[in-house]
């Protein structure tokens, strides 16, 4: 067993999450997302709907109530708070907080 840095899991955050991406500078929904948190790491952002939907593939880790993301085509590093309370997942990232509610 390794006494490096070992990564921190929250099984709370394991699944998929829907909610809409809201505009910095005008707080409105932009567009739909579903996030995807996976046990090995790997995040998924499923953007938009039908033929139009986008999907960024990235890996995550967790540090206390951070959540730090890597990109994996252009490994784009990006950080933010979050939490879990019941079916609903808070993240703040770069002043905007955003609302999930988790699928079943």
């Amino acid at each position: 067993m390794s006494c490096n840095s070992q990564k921190q899991e929250d099984p709370k955050l394991i699944g998929k999450w829907n909610g809409s991406l809201k505009d910095s500078e005008t707080g409105g929904s932009v567009e739909k997302i579903i996030l995807e948190f996976t046990k090995d790491g790997k995040f998924i952002q499923y953007l938009g709907e039908g033929k139009m939907q986008n999907t960024i593939e990235s890996t995550y880790e967790i540090q206390d109530d951070k959540i730090i993301t890597v990109e994996n085509e252009t490994k784009e590093k990006a950080e933010g708070s979050y939490s879990v309370k019941n079916d609903t997942l808070t993240i703040t990232y770069e002043g905007v907080e955003n609302k999930y509610v988790k699928l079943k």
